[in-house]
């Protein structure tokens, strides 16, 4: 496994932070039992429908079980592990920040201003900070290793076959906009979501975390500000309701990619299997056959 190591000296703490992580993900699912909301739209999309919290959890929580079955067959060293630590930490949290930026304004803009909005807050201002921080330092130290494909695929089919194909599988029922419109609709998401926010959450961030704090900690933090990224589907009538469901679907999600991506260290896959996710044209297909 490719995760940090840990400092014996920094252990309880690393364990009281994951189980303070651990503990949120147990409420928020808790919350949304309680109160009977067991089945909720995941899709702020018109006309989707809901998914129940089986759907939830036991895709990532399968993939999650093999994905600790099935170790890595090389050691990569992270690709930060060797940049002085003051440094370090200015990344992290300048990656924080960003990430609870994007949560408090992405409620506020829509449509194709959330996309620019996005970009800006995710890419151009990390970059940016990335360059001022360095200043005439080294640039993070790239590592050239062989990827892990083989070892990640029961984990990636088995997360595949829960959530798209079997009974846990949400119908795809919402409105869709003219083919030209989807197909570019679908591309920006893909850069955007897909792509863009596998960098950010887990290649960025997380990677960062667990140079710094171990690696349970950055999987719960970085699969969290995933969750919160999503706050435009917290209704201010009920927000407790609406950040239990973004941190049992979404957050549940993240979770998945960030262990998967600290055991494997294969970002093209998490890329893959967040597309997957997203890609209107996979249940579409899947609902043909």
């Amino acid at each position: 496994m490719c995760m940090a190591p840990t400092d014996s000296r920094r252990a309880p703490s690393v364990l009281l932070m994951t189980g303070a992580g651990v503990a949120v993900f147990a409420l928020a699912y808790a919350w949304l039992i309680v109160t009977g909301n067991t089945e909720v739209a995941q899709s702020a999309d018109p006309g989707a429908t809901p998914a129940s919290l089986w759907a939830a959890a036991l895709p990532p929580l399968a993939a999650i079980v093999l994905a600790r079955l099935v170790p890595a067959r090389i050691e990569v060293p992270l690709p930060t592990a060797d940049l002085p630590r003051p440094r370090l930490r200015r990344e992290a949290w300048t990656l924080v920040a960003a990430a609870v930026l994007m949560a408090m304004i992405g409620p506020l803009a829509r449509g194709e201003l959330h996309v620019i909005v996005k970009v800006l807050v995710l890419l151009v201002l990390p970059l940016a900070a990335f360059r001022l921080i360095r200043g005439d330092g080294p640039r993070a130290r790239t590592i050239i290793a062989p990827v892990t494909w083989l070892a990640p695929l029961p984990a990636v089919l088995a997360w595949f076959l829960l959530s798209e194909v079997s009974p846990l599988a949400v119908p795809l029922t919402q409105d869709l906009p003219d083919p030209l419109t989807l197909a570019v609709a679908s591309l920006v998401t893909l850069l955007t979501a897909g792509v863009l926010e596998e960098v950010f959450y887990r290649a960025w961030l997380q990677t960062r975390l667990e140079v710094l704090y171990g690696g349970g900690p950055a999987i719960m933090a970085s699969a969290l500000l995933f969750a919160f990224m999503h706050s435009s589907r917290i209704d201010a009538g009920d927000p407790l309701l609406g950040m239990a469901t973004i941190v049992a679907f979404q957050g549940m999600f993240g979770l998945m990619q960030g262990y998967l991506w600290a055991r494997y260290r294969n970002v093209w896959m998490i890329i893959f299997m967040h597309v997957i996710i997203n890609l209107v044209y996979v249940p579409m297909l899947l609902g043909r056959l």
